[in-house]
């Protein structure tokens, strides 16, 4: 009898171990094909493929009253891919006021959710220098900031920086969406 209570607890802790082991699996699989996506559009991007509209703010450089020295570039590469209306697949921000660079890249998914964010900032002021976030259905799946891994297990999805990416990915796609709609007319 002690032994059959044995074999199933030893079965249990094996299934759980094996269920926990394909869950990490299923999750590197989302990031792995997040990151394949990320490299195949880049690629789009170097040879033209996707159509661009760019926003570029104080484009001679002037310092601006109250500001300093202040320049932004927007970029929105879409595509459209036999729909009547185009699908954003990637968003870059360059922001340098006075002598720090802020660098955003928002990644979006064929049905416009945002899928990954990454910032590089030179800023000492600031929580982290770069940071990459992957997303699932709205939630961080991986993270690394400034190097160090966090996977869905030791992600704190209330973290402000989270939720600040993933409304900033909104809006901006929101933005886009608001000046195609423009060009529809």
């Amino acid at each position: 009898m002690k032994m059959r209570k044995m074999r199933l607890l030893l079965g249990l802790v094996a299934g759980l171990f094996l269920g926990t082991q394909s869950m990490g699996q299923a999750q590197n699989k989302k990031v792995r094909y997040i990151q394949d996506l990320y490299y195949y559009i880049k690629d789009k991007i170097t040879q033209e493929k996707y159509y661009i509209n760019e926003y570029n703010f104080n484009s001679t450089g002037k310092g601006l009253p109250r500001q300093g020295d202040y320049k932004r570039l927007e970029r929105y590469f879409y595509s459209f891919s036999g729909k009547a209306a185009p699908t954003i697949r990637t968003i870059t921000i360059k922001t340098v006021v006075k002598k720090t660079l802020d660098y955003e890249e928002f990644l979006y998914d064929l049905d416009g959710q945002l899928i990954f964010y990454y910032e590089k900032r030179n800023d000492k002021k600031k929580l982290y220098g770069e940071i990459s976030i992957y997303f699932n259905k709205g939630k961080a799946i991986h993270i690394v900031k400034d190097r160090q891994v966090f996977d869905e297990t030791t992600i704190d999805q209330s973290e402000k920086f989270l939720k600040l990416a993933w409304n900033k990915g909104n809006s901006y796609h929101k933005k886009f969406d608001t000046q195609m709609a423009r060009y529809r007319e």
